[in-house]
């Protein structure tokens, strides 16, 4: 099942130095805005951390993350990039940690919040 990525909990993230949004679902690339690039992670033996991202993921899916850039390639055959266990970390602000696209664009205050940059691209 796929679900619509207006209505899903995003959180900060930045991969391998590319800022983007985060969520553990698998998204509905329809709810996306042509804009905006999909990837999905998979993590390597199940461990929980992502190893690696492209367009789609079959196999030990971990969770989808849109961005407003590309994302470096390391194989132009699968449209595959690796990420090192330093690669990636999530971004913001603990104490509010996961952010609904609706709210986000309702709250001043969040709205200016540096890591909330693509939001808007949600509504066009």
């Amino acid at each position: 099942m796929r679900y619509d990525a207006r209505t899903e909990r995003w959180m900060p993230m930045e991969i391998r130095g590319v800022k983007g949004f985060f969520t553990d679902a698998r998204i509905d690339r329809d709810t996306v805005p042509d804009v905006l690039r999909f990837w999905e992670l998979a993590d390597g033996d199940s461990d929980g951390i992502p190893c690696r991202y492209r367009p789609g993921i079959l196999v030990n899916f971990f969770g989808t993350f849109i961005t407003a850039g590309e994302m470096p390639i390391d194989d132009e055959e699968s449209r595959s990039g690796y990420i090192d266990q330093d690669d990636w970390n999530f971004t913001g602000d603990c104490s509010y940690p996961f952010y609904l696209v609706v709210d986000c664009l309702q709250e001043k205050e969040v709205k200016q919040d540096e890591n909330l940059w693509l939001l808007p691209y949600f509504y066009r």
